[in-house]
């Protein structure tokens, strides 16, 4: 009877540390995921409700979450984005905005004016012909300082026609060409940052490609070469 006893003892403690040992993994797991996507940052319950909601208002926009200390840095951060624009802002304000209604409001009409100028630069480029700009982005910091960001990305005629031929036959093998070739001749690139897009336009137009190297490598580098 003791021996079946405990036998019986040991296997409810082996189910119990099996049960609560998946609960930590699966709570590390998600612990992990939310300080991932809030840009490696601690935020409260509140501010990661609130960035939840803000990527559901803003489909076409990348939130990221970091404390920064320089337009470089802010610039770094931003260019991590892949969706239409790229959103930066710090942990002090997105609490702020949490914390308080009247904060929300004020910074989602900075940003809300911020990402329309955006639009109509993005436009104004279009119809220029321009197609170097590869990445925008906005960052809204305290007391509602907000710049601008702009990727920029130079290739190579054949490059282009690679690409735009890749588009229209819409094959895969055209898509395993266009990245082979990009191994081969690499993309240069660079970034701009303002605190107005009329300047960031001005940079945009200025950017003289001739006096910037193209990277060394391609794999793991985003760009190497800031204005």
């Amino acid at each position: 009877m003791n021996k079946v006893g405990s036998y019986g003892m040991y296997q409810q403690n082996y189910y119990e540390n099996a049960v609560q040992g998946k609960k930590e993994k699966e709570t590390a797991k998600s612990s992990k995921a939310e300080k991932a996507d809030a840009g490696q940052v601690k935020l409260s319950s509140r501010a990661q409700k609130l960035l939840q909601e803000l990527k559901r208002m803003y489909g076409n926009m990348d939130f990221i979450v970091a404390d920064y200390k320089s337009d470089e840095e802010a610039a770094e951060y931003l260019s991590r984005g892949n969706k239409e624009y790229s959103v930066l802002m710090d942990t002090e304000t997105l609490e702020e905005m949490a914390a308080d209604s009247k904060s929300k409001e004020k910074y989602l009409g900075l940003l809300n004016e911020a990402t329309g100028k955006l639009t109509d630069m993005k436009k104004q480029l279009e119809e220029e012909g321009n197609e170097e700009v590869a990445r925008l982005g906005v960052s809204i910091g305290k007391d509602g300082e907000v710049s601008f960001f702009a990727e920029l990305e130079k290739m190579s005629d054949k490059q282009r026609e690679r690409i735009e031929k890749s588009k229209e036959a819409k094959q895969e093998a055209a898509a395993k060409e266009k990245k082979a070739s990009e191994a081969k001749e690499q993309v240069k690139r660079t970034r701009v940052t303002a605190k107005t897009t009329e300047e960031l336009l001005q940079k945009i137009h200025s950017v003289d490609w001739n006096k910037i190297p193209a990277p060394q490598s391609v794999s793991g580098n985003k760009f190497d070469y800031s204005i």
